[in-house]
This record gives C-alpha cells, sequence and structure tokens, in this order.
C-alpha cells in the first residue's frame, strides 16, 4: 500500500489528525486494487511500492525524481478516490445493533446535497488525478521502463484517444473528466471499428496502429492522426448521446438552466435534457463528425500512397465466391 500513516493522508487532504488510519485503510486498499493497479501494471505498482517503503535519497537520480512525482500523483488519485468509494461507509459506525449514522449533538451530519457534491469531489479529482498520471508517464517514458514492457504501455500508445489530454487538445470540451472519458469508451471503439477502420481500410488502419506502437512513429502518421481524431471522438459522443441521453456529462446528457428562488438567490439546476434538446446535439455532432470524416477521406486522398476509398467495403467488395451476397 502506498499509505501507511494520517500523516501522509493530510499531505493531499486536510483531515483531523484524530482520524483513525485503521478505518480507512480498506478503502485505500480498495482503490488501488480496483483502480491503481489495472492502471499501472502490476509491474510499475511493485516500482513505486519499492520506492515508497525505501529511504528518501540524498541525492536522487532522474529516475528517482520522475518516480518521486509519480508517486505523488498516484497518492493524490488514490486517497481521494478511497473516500470516494469508501463515502458512506465511513460515515456510519457499526456495532452489534447493525449500522448507525455518525452524529451527535454537537455534531451533525451533512445534508443530502453536501454529501453529493463531496461524492462527486473525490470522485472527479481521483479520476482526473489519474489521467493526470498517465500522462506524465507518457512524457517521462524513458523513465519507466517496467510499464513500457506492459500490454497497458502498448494500449495507450496505439489508441487514437489516449487520454483527455489527448481529446481537449483536438479541441474537444469534456470539461477535463476523465469520468466522461471513461463514459465514452466503449462508443470510441465501436466508431473505430465500424467507421474510422472502414475509411481507412484495414491495410492502412494496420500500417498506423503499429507505426503508432513505436518509439518515433513515421511523420506521415502523426500528420495523419488529428485527421482521425476528429470525426472519431464527434461521432462517438454523438452515439453516446443516443445511448444515454444540453451537457455532457459521465453519466449522459444534461441542461442546465438557472432557477429563480423565493429567497432571491437564484440556483443552478441540472437536469436530464428535453428529447428534442437531445436530438439536436445528436443531430450537431453527427454532422460535425461526417465532415470531419470527408477531410479524413479528401487528406488520405491526395497523401496517401494506395488509399482507394473503397477498400474493405462490404457494399462495393466483389460477391463472387462468396456466401454472403450484398446487391
Amino acid at each position: 500500500m502506498l499509505f501507511n500513516t494520517i500523516a501522509e493522508v493530510k499531505a493531499f487532504l486536510p483531515i483531523g489528525a484524530g482520524n483513525d488510519f485503521s478505518r480507512l485503510m480498506p478503502h485505500i486498499e480498495n482503490a488501488e486494487n480496483r483502480f491503481i493497479k489495472p492502471l499501472l501494471s502490476s509491474a510499475l505498482y511493485d516500482e513505486l511500492t519499492e520506492f515508497y517503503e525505501a529511504d528518501t535519497p540524498a541525492e536522487p537520480t532522474e529516475v528517482q525524481e520522475a518516480t518521486a512525482s509519480l508517486l505523488k500523483k498516484i497518492q493524490h488519485a488514490t486517497i481521494h478516490l478511497a473516500y470516494a468509494i469508501g463515502f458512506d461507509f465511513l460515515n456510519v459506525s457499526v456495532s452489534d445493533a447493525g449500522f448507525m449514522r455518525t452524529e451527535t449533538q454537537s455534531q451533525k451530519g451533512l445534508f443530502k446535497y453536501q454529501e453529493d457534491n463531496l461524492k462527486t469531489y473525490f470522485s472527479n479529482a481521483g479520476f482526473n488525478a489519474l489521467d493526470d498520471a498517465l500522462v506524465f508517464i507518457e512524457d517521462n517514458i524513458q523513465h519507466f521502463q517496467e510499464f513500457k514492457a506492459t500490454p497497458n504501455w502498448t494500449v495507450l500508445k496505439t489508441s487514437f484517444l489516449p487520454t483527455v489530454k489527448t481529446v481537449e487538445e483536438i479541441p474537444f470540451n469534456i470539461h477535463g473528466s476523465r469520468l466522461i472519458f471513461l463514459a465514452l469508451k466503449p462508443h470510441v471503439a465501436f466508431i473505430e471499428d465500424t467507421v474510422i477502420q472502414f475509411a481507412l481500410g484495414q491495410e492502412i488502419f494496420s500500417e498506423v496502429k503499429a507505426e503508432m506502437a513505436k518509439d518515433a512513429p513515421a511523420p506521415e502518421t502523426l500528420t495523419l492522426l488529428p485527421y482521425i481524431r476528429k470525426p472519431l471522438i464527434y461521432l462517438a459522443t454523438a452515439n453516446f448521446m443516443e445511448e444515454s441521453g444540453a451537457e455532457l456529462t459521465d453519466k449522459g446528457l444534461f441542461y442546465s438552466s438557472i432557477q429563480p428562488a423565493a429567497s432571491g438567490q437564484n440556483t443552478l439546476k441540472k437536469e436530464p435534457a428535453a428529447e428534442s434538446r437531445i436530438l439536436a446535439m445528436i443531430a450537431r455532432n453527427q454532422k460535425m463528425g461526417n465532415a470531419y470524416l470527408d477531410m479524413l477521406k479528401s487528406y488520405l486522398s491526395q497523401h496517401w500512397e494506395g488509399y482507394t476509398g473503397t477498400e474493405n467495403s462490404a457494399i462495393t467488395r466483389d460477391n463472387t465466391a462468396k456466401k454472403t451476397f450484398f446487391a
């Protein structure tokens, strides 16, 4: 585990020194097992643990400095995620009589909206810190050879949209949220498999993926990636809106409005978007995605040798000796 004392926790969250670390420990372990280890791989997690448990070097090397920076980012993510997933349990006491809310005459529990806001804060801060850690690893991969040798690195390196940072550099606004990013992943995979691969053709698609896996991808591949990413994110978000459905969140499409209150203090209210609003946003993103898809095909036609625009098309393929027929 990457925490051993309340004092270490206080470096990331302003909690009271009287907190019992033993109550928090299982939630830290849960956060590490559910999120940290799968993200980092066992090899890099073990390397961080070894560094954490060792004495701080008087004159650290570049690798040790990078490892120390990554450790802080992972600890930041871990403790916020631990509070997010353990929030309800940490707010109760367990006795022979069962579960009871922790509350005294002098100390009252939070209001429901405060609890919800805190849970959202812990979750967003934790997941966003994970994305920050991934970007840091990618930028300093020369110092993390353990991670570079794992399938996790290959997946990250060959993904068209590997991190929140990549999405927002398109530019496409997901509010810096890894939760939105994670909610979009299956839709990104679907569009990549059914639209992008079809547009590129299997040969070019495989060539691009192979180049992305290299330490120094070919310049023409790096130039092509922005043309792929734009239709991918717009069509993926349109697909997500169709399923979840205005503001894109990890829970779907919501519409924000200002609601007047009797006190004179207006409040911001978020509620599921109306069907007409959802349909309008879907149509908008589909239109923009298809426009960017046309730009991708145009770029390939002009700059990529061997591109015909008809590769692997089920509609235009030669049906001779095939068991299925497309009219």
